[in-house]
Formats: structure tokens, C-alpha cells, sequence
């Protein structure tokens, strides 16, 4: 018995070893590849299970969720989408949400006032002022409910990515303000709010560039930024760069070619992903949004083009 016993704890102490020397194995090895679900829309709306399940087959981890409207997203419940992603394998990283900037419309007492006395025929005394808040109480319960949905979701982040046609200087100081808030909402959820640029805030205006004054600008523990390789290329940014200099503020990263990811030959993925690993960019996501085939094959031929990089730990 005591020999007996005494192999069962051998045994067991083999097990953890090799558990431990797994576990030490795994720790370097990239967590997988995310999809931009609004890479294939139209499934997502057809049948987001099936899509879901099928993005998990093909050997996605992880998944960023789009077209969000009044708690859905492809018209699913946040607690139901974040079930089917789980049956498939998948987690909800981040959730985008759009939402312009409506600074609340200012009513003073005395507007007031006389919109009685014109109303009534009758002289009311004169009022003060009332203070002007700087968000829409209807913007501000819109994202109220939108990143409750998002933590419902399970997301570790939410992201933007839209922002103004016509800029000038009030409009950026608008939206430092409008993002820092939004962060702060987050914060209080227990979720991180980031802005995704398209080419238009990467260019060059004067000196500057949009992208470039939001991130020196906006608070550096409430706002990060999503990179997106196309249009970072699109408006002749360098990539490696950029990730190298603002890795801190950089929360993602999506691989997004011209068309199939990694095909049109104009972007080096490979020393993209190089660089994202030195800087610790932990979340990256493929995106597809040009299709010269069926937009499921697009995206799992993005995802064999990026797993066969030399830069990809296998």
C-alpha cells in the first residue's frame, strides 16, 4: 500500500510539473487572432450563431462586435450574443459604438420666462441663467445604456470611430472634452474607451494631424486609440513608428489590407506584427471590408495569409 501510494504521489507531482512547464511554454505564445465582425455584416443579421460558430472554426479566439442600436448588436440582446459567442468558443473584446458629439441646448430662466409672459400676457420677474452643461442629457443616456450593453458583453473595451467631416479648432477641443467623459463612463463600468482614426485624422493639418493632437490631448488614463493598418497606409502614416512611439495609448490593432488581408503586397504585416509584439499590443483583429471573394472566405484566407508570417508564434 505504501508503495502504492507512494507512486500515486510521484504521479501527481510529475502531472504539475509538466502542468507548470506548459503553463511557462504558453505564456509567450500569442492568445490567437480577432475578427472585425462587421468583416461579414451580412451573415451576422442572417444568423449570428451560425456566423459566430463558423468564425470560431475557422480559428478566430476572439471577436469585435458592430452595429450597435438601443442594447443589440445584429439585433441581439448583449447577454444572447455574448452566449453565442461563448458556445463558439469566442470572446467579445470590444463593442464599436458611433455617437456625434451634441452639446446640450442652453435654456436660461429669463428664455424661460418670457416665453410665459408671451404665452400668458402677464409680466413674470426677471431669472438667472441656468448653467449649461457640456453633453445632451439624451447623448448622455445613450451611452449610458450603450456600455452597459458592452458590459453585459463582457468587453474589455468600446470603441469609436467616426468624428466630424468639417474640423477646426473648437470642434478638437469639442471632442477632447466629449472622449475624456465618454472615457470616464467607461471607467466607471470597468471598461476602457478608445478611438479608431480612419485616414481623414491621420493626415496632416499644418503641423499636426487630428490623430496626433487627440492623443497628446485627451486624458492618458481615461482615452486609447485602435490602429488600423489600412488606413494608416491609405494616409502614408508609418505604422511601425507609430505603434513603437504611442504603444501605451494603443489598446488594438486591426490588420486591415486592401483587400484579402496580407495580398495586396502594399503593407508589410510581417514587421507590423514584429513591432506590435515588442510594444506589447495585445489584442489584434483582422478586417476585411473589400471582397474579391465571398466575404467567409475572405476572412479565413486573411487569417491563413496572417498565421504563416514569420513574426506568428505558432
Amino acid at each position: 500500500m505504501m508503495e502504492a501510494a507512494q507512486a500515486v504521489i510521484g504521479l501527481k507531482q510529475a502531472a504539475e510539473t509538466f502542468t507548470e512547464a506548459v503553463d511557462d511554454a504558453l505564456r509567450d505564445v500569442s492568445p490567437g487572432f480577432g475578427l472585425f465582425l462587421p468583416s461579414v455584416d451580412a451573415t451576422m443579421y442572417d444568423s449570428p450563431s451560425g456566423t459566430l460558430y463558423e468564425v470560431g472554426q475557422m480559428g478566430y479566439t476572439k471577436v469585435e462586435a458592430g452595429c450597435y442600436i438601443n442594447g443589440t448588436a445584429y439585433n441581439v440582446k448583449a447577454e444572447e450574443l455574448l452566449q453565442m459567442a461563448k458556445s463558439s468558443g469566442l470572446k467579445i473584446s470590444g463593442l464599436h459604438l458611433n455617437k456625434f458629439y451634441e452639446k446640450a441646448k442652453v435654456v436660461t430662466t429669463t428664455e424661460a420666462d418670457d416665453a410665459t409672459e408671451e404665452a400668458s400676457g402677464e409680466a413674470v420677474g426677471e431669472g438667472n441663467a441656468e448653467e449649461a452643461t457640456f453633453l445632451s442629457p439624451a447623448i448622455t443616456a445613450w451611452w449610458e445604456k450603450a456600455l452597459d450593453s458592452a458590459k453585459a458583453m463582457e468587453c474589455r473595451y468600446v470603441t469609436m470611430s467616426q468624428f466630424p467631416e468639417e474640423v477646426s479648432a473648437q470642434t478638437i477641443e469639442e471632442y477632447v472634452q466629449y472622449f475624456n467623459l465618454i472615457g470616464e463612463m467607461a471607467t466607471e463600468r470597468g471598461l476602457l474607451f478608445s478611438f479608431h482614426p480612419t485616414k481623414a485624422e491621420y493626415q496632416l493639418r499644418g503641423e499636426s494631424s487630428i490623430f496626433e493632437e487627440l492623443i497628446e490631448r485627451c486624458d492618458k488614463e481615461r482615452v486609447w486609440f485602435v490602429l488600423d493598418t489600412f488606413e494608416a497606409h491609405n494616409a502614408g502614416l508609418d505604422i511601425c513608428g507609430t505603434i513603437k512611439q504611442h504603444a501605451k495609448r494603443i489598446i488594438a490593432l486591426h490588420l486591415h489590407d486592401y483587400d484579402i488581408v496580407g495580398e495586396s503586397e502594399k503593407i508589410d504585416f510581417n514587421r507590423i506584427l514584429s513591432q506590435a509584439e515588442q510594444s506589447k499590443i495585445e489584442e489584434v483583429f483582422i478586417e476585411v471590408r473589400s471582397y474579391p471573394l465571398p466575404p467567409q472566405h475572405c476572412v479565413e484566407r486573411s487569417l491563413r495569409n496572417v498565421e504563416i508570417l514569420d513574426s506568428v508564434k505558432i
